[in-house]
């Protein structure tokens, strides 16, 4: 690679690796347009989830485009997405009965071969796959192209942690809220009854379990005095 190509895939890999990928397709489409453009081949990207390859993505000629569906399903983009292995084929008329749909879609649209690289999120998960379609006189830089997938990956997979991190902080919160209305329903109940906090709490059970209600609604009513100490029976 020359160093202004080298320069080149830097500058690539640090925009995907930086780039938002809470919304993967966006970033699927940034990753097959900037295979196509660096590498000068046609390019498709996909994500994969409970072995289903979706979200389909593609750059480059009307023609090849048109072969990367094929290549997701029962193809080399398909294949490197479920194994988690690259799929390389310089030749794809040797792969014929193998890719059956696949190969007569890009052997018509002037493709002769087909490599395809996965793409894994930081912790290594595989999340999808980069395939880059070419001619005879066209083979990819697969260097580089592993770079691009690697820094969409880490991207996507970054995403996945903000999110699940987002949603571990909504469910404390949720559960904070819900939980600070109990604890002063059984300091209210114990002092009108008289009884411990952990009694006072078995009261506040009690009554949620017999009329259907949950605990934190129980737990306001306690506490805003719509319903008082009479009004509970132990569990």
């Amino acid at each position: 690679m020359e160093d202004s190509s080298a320069l080149d895939v830097a500058a690539a890999t640090l925009a995907l690796a930086t780039t938002d990928a809470r919304d993967p397709a966006p970033a699927l489409g940034r990753l097959a347009e900037t295979a196509h453009l660096l590498l000068g081949v046609t390019a498709g990207a996909a994500l994969i989830s409970e072995g289903a390859v979706h979200g389909v993505a593609s750059a480059g000629p009307d023609g090849p485009c048109g072969a990367v569906p094929a290549a997701f399903g029962q193809g080399p983009g398909g294949e490197a997405a479920r194994s988690g292995r690259p799929v390389l084929c310089a030749d794809l008329t040797r792969e014929r009965l193998r890719w059956l749909a696949f190969v007569a879609k890009a052997v018509t649209a002037g493709v002769t071969g087909a490599w395809a690289l996965p793409i894994r999120s930081g912790s290594g998960t595989t999340v999808g796959a980069l395939l880059l379609l070419g001619g005879r006189d066209t083979v990819p830089d697969l260097r580089a192209a592993d770079l691009l997938a690697g820094a969409t990956g880490g991207a996507i997979g970054y995403a996945a942690e903000l999110d699940r991190i987002d949603l571990e902080r909504r469910q404390l919160q949720d559960a904070l809220r819900s939980r600070i209305p109990i604890e002063q329903a059984k300091g209210v109940l114990s002092a009108q009854t008289g009884l411990g906090i952990d009694d006072a709490f078995g009261l506040l059970r009690a009554h949620a379990r017999r009329g259907g209600h949950s605990l934190s609604e129980v737990a306001a009513a306690v506490v805003d005095r719509r319903i008082g100490p009479a009004e509970f029976t132990p569990e």
